[in-house]
């Protein structure tokens, strides 16, 4: 079997994610979910405890490139302003079936 690209959507951040030189990473791309992606967020135990952390692991997987980032680590997520995160999210959800939708409780 052939390894095919995965289908990607652009995006493009409210305000952009500032890294540490002061360079701002406002356009992505981002992929669809594979289960891969939710064992992988289940596994990690940042998420288990934070649930607000593992939401910053599973878009930092599924987000293929942000700016020029590439790969995505939930360490340059950590750098969002709320807007931009709240706004992945729902970019995540969108593209996503709902029975995958990220659902957060608390805060970063």
């Amino acid at each position: 079997m052939e390894n095919q690209s995965p289908i990607t959507f652009s995006f493009s951040l409210p305000v952009g994610l500032l890294d540490s030189q002061d360079r701002r990473h406002r356009d992505g791309e981002m992929r669809l979910a594979t289960g891969q992606d939710e064992f992988y967020f289940h596994a990690d135990s940042r998420s288990l405890e934070n649930p607000a952390y593992g939401t910053l692991i599973l878009l930092s997987r599924v987000i293929v490139q942000l700016g020029e980032l590439s790969p995505v680590t939930p360490e340059d997520l950590e750098e969002l302003f709320l807007c931009d995160w709240q706004y992945l999210q729902e970019v995540y959800n969108t593209i996503n079936p709902p029975e995958s939708a990220i659902f957060t409780t608390g805060e970063l």
